[in-house]
Order: C-alpha cells, then structure tokens, then sequence
C-alpha cells in the first residue's frame, strides 16, 4: 500500500469529502469525473508543477493513488510501485516540473469532399478501458470502485493496451487498512487519461534533489512506465497524477496544484522591474 503512515493520521480528519451516490458504475461518466467534450477544449497549453504548491497527502489521495497502482499492475504484469514525492525526500527540497496538457477533444480532419481515400485495412479505433477493483476494507466485504481509463487525443499513437485490453475488466480484491465507514464515503468512479509522450528521462530534473540509492537504473522498472503520463479527468480539466521515469519509476503527483504558463525567474522579474522604471 502506497503512503499508509500519512494516510493513517488523515483518515480521521473531519472534512473527507462525502460521497453524492453510491450506485455502482453505469456506462455514463459521472459528473464527478468527467471531461465535458466542447469544441473549445482541444488547445494544448503549458503547465508546471512547484514544490511549493502540494496540499497535504491523505486517505482518500491514497485511494485514489493505490486503485491506479493496482490497475497499473494488472496492465503491465508485474508489481508496481508508486513512489510520493514524500518519499523520495523531495518535499524538503525546491523544484519544478514542466508539462503540456494534452488537448481533450481530437480535431476534426478537415479532408476535401472530393477526395476518395484508397481503400486500406484500417485498424480498430482505440477504446476506453474499465476496470471493476473490489476494495476491501479492513473488515466487511468489499466496496466496488471503477477506473475509467483514456487514450487521449494529442498522441500520435494511443498505446497498444487500448488495441489488445478487453473494454471491462474485473480485476482481484484491492485489500486497505481503512474501515468500512471510510470507504462508503469516498468517490467509487474515477476517470484518467494515460500516454506514453514524455520522455524516459522526465524526471531528470529531480535526479540531483534525490539520495543516489533511491535512483535505480533502467533494469528495476518495467520498460513500459519509461515516459509514462496519467491525467485525471475532472470538471472539464485534465491534471497529471502519475510521472514514469526510467530512474526514479514511477512518480505520484496528483497531490500538487498546476500552475499555467511558464514562471518568471528572479532575475526576469528584476529585468522587467527595471524597464518599468526606466519608461516611467
């Protein structure tokens, strides 16, 4: 299980957000976590991630994080582990990670009407995976939750688990040290979206900020998280939750707030400051 300690003390905070229904996943995306598909959502624009802008880790993060963690499993065939910033140490220390956010809506192929394409064996268009995990509580049976899983639209290829996966699949018992009471009261229907567009080494920049035991080499981790990318899909927006790297593995982030747009550096604010003077 992915931060128990931390998820211990948060379990009896007050203010877990309580869950609107509790009926059990139909093929509609719940407005909880959906993407609303309008015309004017496919731009793909800048973000970044500061270590300065986390909000605490708590136990419905760890749901969350640990229902991505099980389904990942099952995809690639092997254990994996996602590592919290925490973690690795990197809470303590001043860094930055910068993304572009995958367009929501595909553009519409605009091809002249006079045009007759040669007739060619075209491959089956990707499909959306979901997974039924049955988490089960510390006592009691177990509480049905689902992952909805996406390509998205701004690869050049969606990865081949949306070619070769079956649409539903029913995945083993997800066992938590959380009581019942808790898990009625989280959100059971989750919608992200995975790529593969980053690059192996993505996380480069956290590679000095982190003890050289927690870095492996390429041969720990499963090739198929190298560059890997997972969204959550919420209110229209798309926010990275997961980071995979060829030497840190894979990264949860989905605790920290983006921030649009690249940030200015001092000695830019100073420069700007000092234009504005100077006119004035």
């Amino acid at each position: 299980m992915l931060f128990i300690e931390a998820l211990n003390r948060a379990s009896t905070q007050p203010n877990e957000k309580k869950l609107i229904s509790r009926a059990k996943y139909r093929p509609i995306i719940s407005n909880k976590d959906s993407v609303d598909l309008s015309s004017a959502a496919h731009q793909v624009k800048e973000i970044h991630l500061d270590s300065q802008t986390k909000s605490p880790l708590t136990a419905s993060t760890s749901v969350f994080a640990n229902l991505i963690e099980h389904v990942l499993s099952h995809l690639i065939n092997t254990n994996a582990h996602l590592h919290s910033p925490e973690e690795l140490n990197l809470d303590t220390k001043d860094w930055k990670l910068f993304l572009q956010v995958p367009p929501m809506t595909k553009e519409k192929d605009n091809k002249s009407v006079e045009y007759v394409a040669p007739e060619v064996l075209q491959r089956p268009p990707a499909k959306q995976l979901i997974f039924h995990i049955p988490v089960k509580p510390s006592y009691g049976i177990p509480i049905e939750m689902t992952l909805l899983l996406s390509p998205h639209n701004g690869s050049p290829e969606a990865p081949s688990i949306f070619y070769t996966f079956p649409k539903e699949n029913w995945l083993p018992v997800l066992r938590t040290p959380y009581p019942p009471e808790f898990l009625e009261q989280q959100i059971t229907h989750y919608h992200i979206l995975l790529d593969q567009d980053g690059e192996p080494d993505q996380l480069s920049s956290l590679y000095t900020h982190i003890n050289q035991s927690r870095v492996m080499s390429e041969d720990t981790f499963s090739s198929q998280t190298f560059g890997l990318r997972i969204w959550r899909a919420k209110n229209n927006t798309l926010t990275p939750v997961v980071l995979g790297d060829s030497q840190i593995g894979l990264l949860f982030v989905g605790h920290f707030k983006p921030i649009e747009g690249n940030p200015i550096s001092e000695e830019e604010r100073a420069r700007q400051a000092s234009n504005l003077y100077t006119k004035a």
